[in-house]
């Protein structure tokens, strides 16, 4: 007997305190942030990889 479970997790919840969103907002608008590519090369060297950011996210 195979039985196969699957979970899916729908959140269709939408923030709307205006001071989260204002926080959230400053967050995205600070030059000190690291960018998704950056994050993604920063995780990359967290496990160990040898990656050389330009080959990576050339554009």
């Amino acid at each position: 007997m195979n039985k196969v479970k699957t979970a899916s997790y729908v959140s269709l919840k939408r923030i709307t305190d205006p001071e989260a969103i204002r926080i959230a907002r400053e967050m995205e608008n600070d030059p000190a942030s690291l960018s998704a590519k950056e994050l993604a090369y920063c995780f990359y060297k967290s496990i160990g990889m040898d990656v050389d950011y330009d080959s990576i996210f050339a554009d």
